[in-house]
């Protein structure tokens, strides 16, 4: 994987290429020698973002088989449009000139899987974002079936991240960014790509 500036589609067939390798057993881990930290010393330059879950069974880089400077990752439960997800978008975006965007959710999703059912126990702090996974989910119809809800929640979340964000709308309303929603399978080990036609 090079860093010459790939324009979106090239940086996402790059993604999808490197997660063919991970299904396949066949990943070639580039990018972690300490050299290649090193020469990341004076600047990064990543491929693409990826807003994705805190869940453990979903190591991003070792999804799409990346290394060191290869992915600006924004990560909270439930990859939920939060201010701190909007803002660290923000500064890949204005800081890093990313145009590539991948919004990653997953299958057995315990935030959204919250969502779909009455909590009673939680913090204050994951009640709110919980009951925010679930407005999201029952004002864009999704039954509140967590095998249906965790595919259509990362296309929900990218939806939001246009409405809330002036400079994310501009971005893609120009065609200088790509938003791509995905939702990575445990059963089989690959990610589906949603690839919703989203507008600002």
């Amino acid at each position: 994987m090079t860093h010459t500036k790939l324009s979106a589609p090239e940086a996402l067939a790059e993604l999808k290429a490197g997660h063919d390798r991970f299904v396949k057993a066949i990943s070639k881990h580039p990018h972690s020698s300490q050299q290649r930290l090193n020469r990341l010393v004076s600047g990064q330059h990543p491929l693409a973002m990826v807003l994705g879950c805190s869940d453990s069974r979903v190591p991003i880089e070792l999804l799409f088989d990346v290394g060191f400077g290869d992915l600006f990752i924004i990560r909270n439960a439930g990859n939920t449009c939060t201010e701190s997800s909007l803002a660290s978008i923000e500064y890949g975006l204005e800081a890093l000139n990313i145009d590539l965007l991948v919004v990653l959710g997953h299958e057995g999703c315990g935030a959204v899987a919250a969502a779909c059912s009455e909590q009673k126990s939680l913090s204050p702090n994951l009640s709110q974002l919980v009951l925010h996974i679930r407005q999201e989910l029952e004002g864009g119809g999704v039954p509140l079936e967590p095998q249906v809800a965790v595919h259509r929640h990362p296309e929900l979340t990218a939806q939001q991240l246009i409405r809330n964000s002036q400079l994310v709308q501009e971005r893609v309303s120009s065609g200088a960014l790509m938003i791509v929603p995905a939702c990575y399978t445990f059963d089989h080990g690959n990610i589906e790509w949603l690839e919703a036609t989203l507008s600002a």
